[in-house]
Order: C-alpha cells, then structure tokens, then sequence
C-alpha cells in the first residue's frame, strides 16, 4: 500500500523552478537570491515544500526557500566533510544511528543506493523538523526508521529543548542567546537504548551521527556500551566551546582514536586539545573510534 506524503504543490514547484534558474546563474547576487527565496516562502504563507532528486531512489523534500538548505536546492552539496566519510565507507558493512537527524538528510542518503543502501535510524527531537522527517521517510519508501526523541545519558526523562530556528535547538537553554524564550517538551532516549531497540540483532558495526548541540558528551555516555563495541563517532566540536568537551572527554577515555579532515580534505590525527583547537579553525567535525576497532584502515588509508 502506497504511504502518504506531503508534495511540493504546483504553484511551489513554479516558484522554486524560477527561484534555482536564478541560483544558478554565474555571479549570483546572493543577498537578491536570499531575498527571493524569502519572498517565495511568503507567497506560499510559509507552509510550501520543495524537493531536490538525488538519484533514482532518493528524494529529499525541506521547506521551500529555507536558507539553511541553500546549498542543496543549488546542488552544492552539504557538510562535505560527512559526505567524505560516507562515500568512504560506502561499501562497508554498518547501520546508522543519526542523532540530531533534523529533515534526514543524511538518513535519507545513507540508506540510498548512491551511499551504499545502509541500514538507518534517525532520532529528532523538534516536533516540527520530526514531521518533515517523516515526511521523507514516507516518500523514500520508509527505508529508514524516525524516532522522536532528544539524545541524553539517560532514557525516559521529559526536558526541554530550545532553539527558534529549526536548526541548532538544544536541551542546554544557554546554547542559543535568547533561545530559552522558545521550548517545547520532548522524553529522551540514550544510544544504546536504541542500538538495543532497533537493531537488536546487529552483527554489523555502527555509525554514530552525533549532531546534538552541546550535549555530545551526554550523547556519548548514554551510547558508552555502542562505543566500547567499535562504533564509529562522527561529532561535532563546536567553535563556541573552548574548552572543547566532546574532544577532551574522548581524550580522557584513554583508549579512542581521534581524526580532523579540513575543508581541504587533509586528515589529521588528533593527540591532544591544542590539536583540536587549531583544527576547529577549519572544520568543527571530528571521527573517533575505539582503538583497534575495524575503523582504524579508514582512516590510515587517508593519509596516503
């Protein structure tokens, strides 16, 4: 039975045609681009779609006009030091767990055929981006699984998230200047509780998307036993934070191997936080695996 989907209407369809032609276009003034792309969410009363085909099985659909998703309705790409990993890995054997999976984006990708057609869970906690995640869920035939939850060291508690934006809300008020003034309610759900749940028979390792404003460390306590049985992390150490405590914590374990890859695509292992701070000058991602896990050729191989 065919699954029910929100499409982009006729009328947003028409409006995105003529906002991309523009985008496109060499020597694009982006400040009239972005003007535009405000006037066509207006003149759909903010509630249009639109949608980008990636290949023949993977259609991703976002609110039309949505900064944040410039870059994809442009056919720019988006975060390309993940899409380096991804297509890395493309044929390794893993399953996803997306945590902060927003629209997903990267659920969306992973279990294509362009990425290697992985197994995939996506965890977000926005009650508004969760509706527009499983509204691609939907259109991709349901391939990957969406769970509405905020990512904490502990299952089953009810905490507030923040954030005006549907991008970079939090469970830490302090995260966003003002953002206390917007919040809304969400029971959280640790890592290992949804390895155990939902992939409870998983012989392959795990890929660990940990995309959760501020709370990394939390994120990674409650998924220490997903950790300790060679997950792969793939997390942000955010330029805001000096003191670098998704770094330090993993640094402190002992026994975690940590890499950089700039914008330039240059990998870098990480030993230490002066290391971390002089990478977050160039991109604030970072892969961390268990060392002597299976994930060590990835990245040696890199470096040649």
């Amino acid at each position: 039975m065919a699954q029910h989907y929100r499409e982009p209407s006729a009328f947003a369809r028409a409006l995105a045609s003529g906002l991309r032609a523009y985008g496109v276009r060499e020597g694009v003034n982006w400040k009239h681009f972005t003007k535009l792309a405000k006037l066509a969410r207006a003149a759909h009363l903010k509630n249009g779609l639109t949608s980008v085909q990636f290949d023949a099985d993977t259609r991703f659909i976002f609110p039309l006009g949505d900064h944040y998703w410039h870059g994809v309705f442009l056919g720019r790409g988006y975060e390309p030091v993940v899409e380096w990993l991804f297509r890395r890995i493309k044929d390794v054997p893993y399953a996803l767990i997306d945590c902060g999976a927003n629209m997903g984006y990267w659920s969306l990708r992973v279990s294509g055929r362009e990425f290697g057609a992985h197994k995939a869970i996506a965890i977000e906690a926005a009650q508004s981006n969760f509706e527009l995640l499983e509204n691609n869920a939907r259109a991709n035939g349901e391939r990957f699984t969406a769970i509405r939850r905020a990512i904490s060291d502990k299952s089953g508690e009810t905490l507030k998230l923040y954030g005006k934006m549907h991008f970079g809300r939090s469970l830490n008020p302090e995260w966003h200047k003002g953002a206390s003034a917007h919040a809304e309610e969400v029971e959280t759900i640790t890592i290992d509780e949804i390895a155990e749940t939902f992939l409870p028979a998983n012989t392959q390792p795990v890929v660990l998307k940990l995309d959760v404003e501020g709370v990394e460390v939390a994120a990674m306590r409650g998924g220490q036993k997903t950790i300790e049985a060679g997950a792969l992390l793939v997390y942000e150490d955010h330029e805001k934070e000096l003191n670098h405590p998704a770094s330090t914590y993993l640094l402190e374990a002992g026994d975690m191997e940590i890499w950089h890859l700039t914008r330039n695509f240059k990998l870098t292992k990480i030993e230490n936080l002066e290391q971390v701070g002089r990478a977050k000058e160039e991109a604030h991602d970072f892969f961390a695996y268990k060392r002597g896990a299976p994930w060590a050729k990835v990245f040696s191989e890199g470096m040649h």
